[in-house]
């Protein structure tokens, strides 16, 4: 599973024209979190579309995925712009310790947590605590159990399906007492549809943005 999903990116991402527009996720999250001195993760950047919004905005956006075909194209991009302030590396969530910095203040992960299993989320928890700063903010946007698109595809368990990839939908309930049990302390939250509506997909998404509640 973890392999198809890599193939199926790779062959979307050499057949995909960039998209320019950024997401309303990003807009939002420029609207209240990024200041000129944020340096920005993008976590799962895709195409980059959000990445290169986001660095107009952001002191430096640093962008990795597990698509090298994607990365490999983003780097071009930008390097034809003459872009400094953003830099784009082919790592998967597993290996944020590479990318790890005191001066990366906030994390960008959109549609890129129910793109991974539950394993893979606990190692991605557990990296961001593990290894970023305890002032670091982390901004999430995913499908969630809501979702209209769990009724479709193969049933693997009870939250994954496989169309022509893998996709798992979140229970908000309990990704909720989990950031809660790791210490993390919830800013922002909202759920429902019309968050990143399209003429083919209206999802039913959670936004969620947390950082760390360190014990006093």
């Amino acid at each position: 599973m973890k392999n198809n999903n890599k193939i199926f990116w790779n062959k979307f991402y050499n057949s995909k024209d960039s998209n320019n527009k950024p997401s309303n996720f990003a807009l939002f999250i420029v609207k209240k979190f990024i200041k000129k001195d944020t340096y920005l993760l993008d976590v799962g950047a895709g195409d980059g579309r959000d990445s290169f919004y986001l660095r107009k905005k952001a002191k430096h956006v640093y962008s990795i995925d597990q698509s090298d075909i994607a990365i490999k194209k983003n780097k071009l991009k930008a390097k034809r712009l003459g872009l400094k302030n953003v830099t784009f590396k082919n790592l998967s969530s597993n290996h944020l310790k590479k990318v790890a910095s005191k001066k990366i203040n906030l994390i960008y992960a959109r549609f890129f947590l129910h793109a991974i299993n539950q394993v893979t989320e606990d190692i991605f928890l557990q990296s961001i605590k593990k290894n970023f700063d305890s002032k670091t903010i982390i901004s999430l946007e995913f499908r969630t159990t809501k979702d209209l698109l769990m009724k479709k595809g193969k049933k693997i368990s009870k939250y994954e399906r496989l169309t022509d990839h893998y996709r798992r939908f979140i229970d908000t309930n309990k990704f909720e007492k989990k950031l809660k049990k790791m210490n993390f302390k919830i800013l922002y939250k909202k759920l429902g549809i019309n968050l990143s509506k399209s003429p083919n997909d209206n999802p039913h998404l959670c936004r969620i943005v947390f950082c760390f509640n360190p014990i006093r």
